[in-house]
């Protein structure tokens, strides 16, 4: 038991520490990232894998960065939510080309979210915030796209864990 426990924290703290060094080396393309992909990855392993590993990132990195930020709650928030949906729709298909779809489709509704969640904390109502979410499309779409490219790779080579447990 306290064997396993102690496998479970190692592997959390070496993917979130994968993931922030995946935020860095990416860092060039805007909101091209494979943590995305990779938290949907393990979502479908064990969802409590996938929401520290989240978590974990999210604290590491926005720590490390800039410095702590309010949004940091948000995100973790919002990718709690569409985790949890990928999760579903893990259930209902195997199909890596349908994931695929469903990733990218859910990486673009994070940040119509995070949108919101940021319209929300600055106060820009409603003409604001359509006009703040209209401009962070092409970023959008970005992460969209990155995450539909990325998850067949990501799944391909953290499936090995799954292997490992």
């Amino acid at each position: 038991m306290r064997k396993k426990l102690v496998y479970r924290l190692a592997l959390i703290a070496i993917l979130a520490a994968l993931s922030c060094v995946l935020r860095i080396a990416f860092v060039d393309f805007p909101n091209v990232k494979p943590i995305t992909a990779m938290f949907f990855c393990l979502c479908l392993m064990d969802w409590t894998l996938g929401f520290n590993c989240n978590h974990g990132t999210n604290y590491a990195f926005d720590w490390n960065s800039a410095g702590f930020s309010p949004i940091v709650f948000g995100q973790i928030f919002v990718y709690a939510i569409i985790i949890a949906f990928f999760k579903a729709i893990g259930k209902l298909t195997k199909n890596v080309f349908v994931l695929s779809i469903s990733a990218g489709f859910l990486a673009f509704v994070f940040g119509a979210l995070i949108d919101v969640l940021s319209g929300l904390m600055y106060g820009f109502g409603t003409g604001g915030y359509i006009a703040y979410w209209i401009a962070g499309l092409p970023f959008d779409t970005a992460h969209a796209i990155s995450t539909l490219i990325f998850y067949p790779i990501v799944i391909m080579i953290l499936g090995r864990i799954k292997a490992l447990q």
